[in-house]
């Protein structure tokens, strides 16, 4: 599984910086456009085809657990509810689909994304579970992980959790299988129906959000599915997530260090548009020496966190050497684990995951720079 993990986080790598540039382009023909125009509804598909693309490397990345997650305070009850709309027609109509939410926010830190995969493998589950129709039904609610509730369940750490219960009206199982369907590969169905990946990708997921995901389940009886993730402890971690309507402009120069041809092309095209010059380097060494060369102007380093001849991280010490204040963002594709030394992303430099919108990163770039 390591193998294999490695593996993924290489396909993802290749594979975000396409989406990069499929997306970025996207984007920015998007924003020059008119509300009128005629094209704008399948340039909005277009980019609606690419995030969902992206969401595919993340499920990928769930195998190591250490995938980059953008974290934020969120309410529970809303995502349930917002993916339900997406969830209705996968189901299909011979299954009644019920929701019933806990009063409250149940607010946790967790990343959007991440949990609708969650909630739509639980589901697709689900839904195989009952061939001849049935009830699924996704609760929300909160629990208190106490000792006692520890020593019952055999798992958890102590405090409040909010929790999503995937229920299904189908076939059931056994303990034995019940014991083994978090093993990747591991799969009841028949061939061609199932890959054995959704509930390891599914308990990963949970796991990387400190959480805990727990299958009851008697044959003939349904299955339930609990995802248990901690509370946050207030909304004051919640991002505002209020946009302009246009980026912010600048006039800062900035280095930026992408082996990727495409993706350090579409960089510097989108950098020049809102009034950055750009200095570009190919590679970790030539990233070095341009800063050598320029940093009396140089306000911020964009490094790509896999670079040749030096890392990002070798790359970003040796110009903190030079300009310890020096403003840096790395972007990867990677997994977070596959990028060497994770302390030196603790230290400081902001991270963002590949394939990143234009807005995105033009907003967190005007952002560290009026610091």
């Amino acid at each position: 599984m390591e193998a294999i993990g490695t593996l993924a986080g290489g396909i993802a790598h290749d594979f975000n910086n396409i989406l990069s540039v499929i997306i970025g382009y996207g984007s920015l023909i998007q924003m020059n456009m008119r509300p009128d125009d005629r094209a704008l509804p399948q340039v909005r598909q277009l980019l609606l085809a690419g995030e969902r693309a992206a969401r595919l490397t993340t499920g990928l990345l769930a195998f190591s657990r250490e995938q980059v997650m953008d974290l934020r305070a969120l309410k529970v009850s809303a995502i349930v509810g917002d993916f339900r709309k997406m969830l209705e027609p996968i189901i299909g109509e011979e299954i009644e689909f019920r929701v019933a939410f806990a009063p409250g926010d149940l607010l946790v830190q967790a990343d959007t994304g991440q949990l609708e995969q969650v909630l739509m493998n639980l589901a697709v589950n689900a839904r195989d579970a009952m061939p001849r129709g049935g009830t699924l039904t996704i609760e929300t609610g909160n629990t208190v992980m106490d000792s006692c509730f520890i020593a019952a369940h055999g798992f958890g750490q102590p405090g409040s959790y909010a929790t999503i219960m995937v229920t299904d009206t189908g076939m059931g199982m056994d303990d034995a299988i019940r014991q083994r369907i978090f093993e990747p590969y591991f799969t009841t169905k028949a061939l061609g129906r199932g890959t054995g990946l959704g509930l390891s990708i599914a308990f990963g997921i949970v796991k990387q959000h400190n959480g805990f995901l727990e299958c009851q389940s008697e044959p003939g009886k349904g299955t339930t599915f609990t995802v248990y993730l901690p509370f946050a402890a207030s909304e004051s971690g919640q991002k505002d997530v209020t946009e302009a309507a246009s980026p912010p402009r600048g006039e800062e120069t900035i280095l930026i260090a992408e082996d990727d041809t495409a993706v350090r092309s579409f960089t510097r095209q989108l950098l020049n548009e809102f009034g950055y010059s750009v200095v570009e380097a190919v590679d970790g060494e030539d990233a070095v020496n341009k800063f050598k060369d320029n940093r009396d102007r140089v306000k911020m380093v964009l490094l790509d966190a896999i670079l040749p001849k030096k890392t990002g991280n070798q790359a970003y010490e040796e110009i903190k050497a030079l300009s310890p204040d020096i403003k840096t963002i790395f972007i990867s594709g990677y997994a977070r684990n596959l990028m060497g030394d994770n302390d030196v992303l603790d230290a400081g430099p902001e991270f963002l995951k590949k394939p990143v919108s234009p807005k995105d990163l033009l907003n967190k770039i005007r952002t560290m720079l009026d610091r």
